[in-house]
């Protein structure tokens, strides 16, 4: 009879301890509609402080196409990208971005984006080719 009692009530415990955990998974964060640019950076930039670069990556993501206009948000939006992307060690993704980002201050509108990200892309693919094993 004891042991009949010892594994009931473990068994309750488990069930507690299955309802409990259950309870504590996440669930994806909802993204309201019509956040302002700056609510936008903010977001990503509290993802990015608690190491949620996948989050603050989408936060990002969302500059272009909410304000496609506002190039200024866009570039700066695209830096934080690449750099996220090599934090989280996807150096060749990170590189990819950055040399697509450093293209648009080639072409014809380059002289409109604004200058540091361009100088920060141009430091983090210097560091992202000495990362980046060469291929034969």
């Amino acid at each position: 009879m004891k042991k009949t009692r010892t594994i009931f009530l473990l068994c309750i415990v488990g069930v507690a301890a299955a309802l409990l955990l259950s309870g504590c998974a996440s669930k994806p964060p909802v993204i309201p509609d019509n956040l302002s640019v700056t609510e936008i950076f903010q977001r990503a930039q509290d993802a990015e402080d608690r190491n949620d670069y996948s989050l603050a990556i989408t936060y990002y993501s969302l500059t272009a196409k909410s304000y496609p206009g506002d190039i200024n948000h866009i570039t700066w939006a695209s830096y934080e990208i690449a750099f996220l992307y090599h934090k989280m060690g996807k150096n060749d993704t990170a590189l990819s971005l950055t040399n697509d980002l450093l293209s648009r201050y080639a072409a014809d509108q380059g002289d409109t984006l604004p200058a540091a990200p361009r100088v920060l892309a141009e430091k983090l693919k210097t560091r992202l080719e000495a990362l980046i094993p060469k291929k034969p």
